[in-house]
């Protein structure tokens, strides 16, 4: 998937994507090893990134050149919300036994903040192209891992069902239409801000790698946070 200037985005974090489809989280989403207390820490803080993705989403939205590209963004952004009461409803209210109402008190982890920080951040001081290769990672590289995943499988039924979530065909053409606008956005966009783009675009990637080695080395604030 992808063509022009994405297809450069993905060359330059193939070593990034090697990295997260064999790292133990999600070798154990396959084999069904994976500790469901650390499946579900990860849900939670991924319910708390949605969040704040969608602001980041609606920021690089506003900016867009054309209105198809902003009803895309803001349509993803309304989306992310939705994904994030669905995931909230499904596997903790349902499943778990947790109050989506309480998920608000927790805390997000160090990665997961400073993740949503800089998106929201490059978002804000970005251009649209800038802006748009920074949040461009969370659809393609689930997108990618969720179509590896598919083909491994897993005798977890709750983790089958998340990695179906990613592989759907309903998914995987928003993320086509994603990458079409950021193509679509280089053609115009100077040798600078396609470099800055790049290093957004790794940089992000760098971070969904770091999300899911967080979630399984459950890694904490060193120290605590409030009083």
């Amino acid at each position: 998937m992808g063509s022009r200037f994405t297809e450069a985005l993905w060359r330059s974090v193939e070593d990034v994507f090697g990295a997260i489809t064999s790292h133990p989280f999600i070798i154990g989403l396959t084999d069904g090893s994976l500790s469901l207390d650390v499946f579900k820490e990860y849900v939670i803080q991924d319910a708390l990134y949605l969040s704040r993705f969608s602001r980041a989403l609606a920021l690089v939205g506003a900016k867009a050149p054309d209105d198809e590209s902003a009803l895309l963004l803001i349509s993803a952004a309304r989306d992310s919300l939705l994904v994030e009461r669905a995931s909230l409803h499904e596997f903790l209210m349902r499943e778990w036994g947790i109050e989506p109402a309480s998920i608000g008190r927790i805390e997000m982890s160090p990665i997961n903040r400073a993740y949503t920080d800089f998106l929201i951040a490059t978002a804000y001081e970005g251009s649209f192209l800038v802006g748009l290769s920074a949040v461009l990672p969370c659809f393609w590289v689930y997108l990618e891992v969720g179509k590896e995943l598919l083909k491994r499988g897993s005798p977890n039924p709750t983790y089958r069902r998340w990695i179906e979530t990613y592989s759907s065909p309903g998914y995987e053409e928003l993320v086509r239409r994603v990458l079409e606008a950021a193509d679509d956005a280089a053609e115009d966009a100077t040798a600078r801000e396609r470099r800055e783009a790049e290093y957004v675009f790794r940089l992000s990637t760098i971070y969904e790698y770091m999300f899911w080695d967080w979630a399984y080395r459950r890694l904490g604030w060193p120290l605590r946070l409030r009083a």
